[in-house]
């Protein structure tokens, strides 16, 4: 059983690819490449003519920047209606921004997408390792789209209904296409083309079971784990392996001091949505209070927290924290995932 596990930030790509009945995590492949949103940037960067764009939605960020950049070069941008979601959900907005939209492109000179399984292949291949994962998580973060309504409010609106639905992280795998959120949607639909089982994962929660899963090793039940990336910071309180709390707020907002007061709130249940939403953040929902005997962080940014709380190595490895979680969900949902 070959399971591979993929993150897709904004900076890297972590990929932990596994044999689940002949090594441990300490022996697995472990790869961390720039994210495709950078790989595909940088090749419109360096391209010096008026381009056509296909393929599907992917993540935004330095690709969206890049496309940009072209067009204020003076040259045309020509995008297929499919990808051109990377940019916006709202394709009047994409027209809006200089981008030439049309049902179908021939000979493309970019293709937009998130997960490349040919570019994995030549690396596997140089390195003498059969490709042949019998399942694929993937984790990336998607806001989700409805006319008319912020994404923060989408965003969150998300988070409050899997916390309805079950305060168990390892359970928000996402494996049937979602309609507000076409990123997921690409996703999956790129496994099924490529004849691979797999599920999707929000890139946030993924982590949050990466840091679950470290709890579970050293012994702690009760705890915050806050994610500090580098566009949002989420934070939730457990206990016993459920979720009394959450919330997600924009890391550039927040201070170590402040962050300090909104851990601290939601540990003793007093947290409420429009403190963090009337901030300029996506949200909170806290179902009661912890007593916390540790605060974990992660994520790229977790220097800002480092003198309130205690660093997780999820799989001895702070880089693979979300693939661990891909790892723990996949472990609690196997015959879901394999039937």
């Amino acid at each position: 059983m070959n399971i591979m596990c993929i993150d897709i930030g904004k900076g890297t790509q972590d990929i932990l690819y596994l044999d689940m009945e002949k090594s441990n995590i300490e022996n697995a492949i472990k790869l961390i490449l720039p994210s495709p949103t950078r790989i595909i940037a940088d090749k419109i960067l360096k391209m010096e003519k008026d381009l056509k764009i296909d393929g599907k939605v992917m993540g935004g960020g330095p690709v969206n920047r890049a496309i940009f950049q072209h067009i204020e070069k003076g040259y045309k941008v020509i995008m297929t209606k499919r990808c051109a979601r990377t940019v916006r959900d709202d394709l009047e907005e994409v027209s809006k921004r200089g981008i030439i939209l049309k049902d179908a492109v021939d000979c493309p000179d970019v293709i937009l997408r998130d997960l490349d399984f040919e570019m994995f292949k030549k690396i596997f291949r140089e390195i003498g390792v059969e490709f042949r994962p019998d399942i694929v998580g993937v984790a990336c973060q998607d806001h989700g789209y409805i006319k008319g309504q912020s994404d923060r409010i989408t965003r969150f609106n998300y988070f409050r209904e899997q916390l309805r639905r079950s305060s168990n992280p390892l359970e928000y795998i996402i494996v049937e296409e979602e309609g507000i959120f076409s990123r997921f949607k690409s996703i999956l639909e790129t496994l099924r083309e490529s004849n691979y089982k797999g599920f999707v994962m929000d890139s946030k929660m993924a982590s949050i079971c990466g840091i679950l899963d470290y709890a579970i090793e050293e012994g702690i039940e009760e705890f915050i784990g806050l994610d500090i990336g580098n566009g949002h910071t989420l934070g939730v309180s457990i206990k016993d392996g459920k979720i009394k709390g959450i919330f997600e707020h924009h890391t550039g907002m927040l201070t170590p001091e402040k962050l300090k007061d909104i851990v601290d709130r939601l540990a003793e249940g007093s947290l409420r949505n429009e403190d963090i939403y009337e901030d300029g953040g996506h949200g909170a929902v806290v179902l009661e209070g912890i007593e916390p005997q540790e605060i974990l962080i992660t994520g790229p940014n977790r220097e800002m927290f480092k003198r309130y709380g205690r660093y997780a190595y999820p799989g001895g490895d702070v880089m693979i924290t979300g693939c661990v979680g891909l790892l723990g969900a996949f472990e609690y949902n196997r015959e879901k995932l394999l039937r």
